[in-house]
């Protein structure tokens, strides 16, 4: 009989697919290593202390498996990366979300709440409502994302101010905010239905959500850098964001053309 496989998992925890994957794999005796980055991590940017676990377990044992969930960039133990999203220049589309290859890996079946925490990852609301969501299970779903995400109380109230002060041409809408780019799922859960696209100029990326996700990203091939990040084509609705802009550079120009049909 062949041993199982050993595995080191390193997830870091910032939204809710990520807390669902902790939840799938530590009490199936996974050992799990969980990083405070949130959204664009990075292997890069693991904290040195993980680091250092790493290569205690691996020089231990290097038969270990290093499996990182959702971090840009090569793995540096050669081990592989569960995602399913565009980075820079890198693809990682495998039409199956994180969780949903996790379980895979485990060998075993997700719940209902799991099965919609994949289908809110794999299209956000509109894929909670094709599979079936009520509107009490899509809230419940979006306020446990954001929470997970770390979206506080003054930052739901700073979504709604924003959302009041934003440039509107037709359906399209121009969100300005202080906030950081991990924190603004509470402007988009707000615009949903009443937005038909909309773009949040965030303190640190510029996020654009609506149906044309995968235009802006070929159209911006030539102007991306290597942490901003698309959503898998394929769903009605999508995202695709771009990091530390500046009103005025060429990436922000065409980002606004883009919008607004210039």
């Amino acid at each position: 009989m062949t041993a199982p496989t050993k595995r080191l998992w390193v997830v870091p925890r910032n939204d809710l697919e990520a807390v669902e994957v902790i939840n799938l794999l530590r009490p199936r005796g996974e050992t799990v290593l969980v990083s405070a980055q949130r959204w664009g991590a990075s292997w890069e940017k693991l904290e040195p202390a993980l680091r250092e676990e790493i290569e205690r377990v691996v020089a231990a044992d290097p038969s270990v498996v290093v499996i990182g969930l959702e971090l840009a960039g090569e793995n540096p133990w050669a081990g592989r990366t569960v995602d399913d999203h565009c980075w820079g220049a890198g693809d990682r589309v495998v039409g199956q979300t994180a969780l949903a290859q996790v379980a895979e890996v485990l060998g075993t079946t997700l719940n209902r709440y799991q099965l919609l925490v994949v289908a809110n990852d794999q299209g956000w609301i509109p894929a909670l409502e094709r599979a079936g969501a009520s509107v009490g299970e899509v809230g419940a779903i979006r306020l446990a994302d954001r929470t997970a995400q770390g979206v506080t109380p003054d930052q739901e109230a700073q979504a709604v101010e924003d959302i009041a002060n934003a440039e509107w041409r037709g359906d399209r809408a121009l969100v300005r905010t202080p906030l950081a780019s991990f924190e603004v799922s509470p402007i988009s859960d707000r615009l949903y239905g009443k937005a038909g696209e909309w773009l949040t100029c965030s303190a640190n990326a510029w996020i654009y959500n609506g149906p044309r996700y995968t235009e802006l990203w070929s159209a911006m091939e030539a102007l991306r850098e290597p942490r901003d990040w698309a959503k898998a084509p394929g769903d009605a609705v999508g995202y695709a964001g771009f990091v530390d802009m500046q009103d005025g550079t060429p990436r922000a120009e065409a980002i606004l053309r883009f919008l607004w049909g210039e």
